[in-house]
């Protein structure tokens, strides 16, 4: 590693490093490089995933993940790490590393410590990213929504359909409205694991399947989330909900009005995710049996019985 950041002029020649492998993903290789005065996480994209069926996805999405990363410091400035370095041959690049104090969302929300202000700030920093991602420019320099395919429909939705064939017509419907003409770019992964936060400030961060689309999945996906936290940790609903609403409420109050979202549309959305989470190629790792028979019979009910406020989806995670 060493020589590999000196020949990407990222390190003096000659100087020691520590290396360690970072948790948190199955997409990538994760690195953290620690120097004496520098600090660095170096991230390259894999072709099969390390889950247990097999899972491919097209490696120049760490090409995209950077220059994402890069619209981002200029519309969101100092809520995303900087890009330090980009290597397309290899798939790969560099970015600075949060404070070792920083943390990822989820893990506050799982050990119950649960604050609504960071739910605001996220919602807020997705409404300007959405906002200033509307352009020409945008639309062409994130057309391809090949990995969005690979990473988000076939392993969530379109196994899905297949495991719930009473179910496929439906799910092949909000397929459909994913992949219609885009009106943003959209994140792909907006998720409480890929929001960093410390006493020092709050970053997002994996913008691996970022396309121009329909922002209503990065909505559905972060909702999708608390609601299962809810699912998982019954005792400590209240909280998830509250995150989830003031999510959606600041969202919508931020949002210009030709970009404001459908909710039962989102919700639907979210039904799509939820039972993924459970059958789909990538299994939510927290939830135990009892509670993935919940999240299952709750995402099932919320394609065939779609609410058309939030409120109402909220009373069927309590019933």
């Amino acid at each position: 590693m060493e020589s590999y950041l000196e020949s990407r002029g990222l390190l003096p020649a000659g100087s020691a490093v520590e290396v360690a492998e970072l948790g948190g993903g199955i997409s990538n290789v994760v690195l953290g490089v620690e120097s004496a005065d520098r600090s660095y996480v170096v991230k390259q994209s894999l072709h099969r995933l390390r889950v247990a069926e097999e899972w491919l996805a097209k490696r120049e999405r760490a090409v995209t993940e950077a220059r994402a990363l890069g619209l981002a410091a200029s519309l969101i400035p100092g809520h995303v790490p900087r890009v330090l370095d980009l290597d397309a041959d290899r798939y790969a690049f560099t970015i600075e590393r949060a404070p070792p104090s920083w943390r990822a969302w989820k893990d506050d929300l799982l050990a119950g410590t649960v604050d609504a202000r960071v739910a605001r700030r996220v919602a807020s920093l997705l409404a300007a990213w959405h906002a200033g991602t509307r352009d020409d420019q945008a639309a062409d320099a994130f057309a391809d929504r090949e990995g969005f395919e690979q990473l988000r429909i076939d392993p969530y939705y379109r196994v899905v359909a297949r495991a719930h064939p009473d179910l496929a017509s439906t799910i092949e419907y909000h397929i459909e409205q994913l992949l219609r003409p885009g009106t943003c770019v959209v994140h792909g992964d907006y998720s409480p694991k890929n929001v960093l936060v410390g006493d020092s400030g709050l970053w997002i961060i994996d913008f691996e399947v970022a396309h121009f689309g329909n922002p209503t999945f990065d909505l559905a996906f972060m909702l999708n989330h608390l609601l299962l936290k809810a699912v998982h940790a019954p005792a400590g609903a209240d909280g998830y909900l509250l995150c989830a609403r003031t999510f959606w409420e600041t969202y919508t109050a931020e949002i210009p009005g030709d970009l404001e979202p459908d909710a039962a549309a989102t919700l639907g959305q979210v039904g799509c995710l939820m039972v993924a989470r459970v059958d789909g190629k990538s299994p939510a790792e927290y939830l135990r049996e009892p509670e993935r028979d919940r999240a299952r019979a709750l995402g099932r009910r919320l394609l065939t019985e779609t609410p058309q406020r939030l409120d109402d989806a909220f009373r069927l995670v309590r019933a």
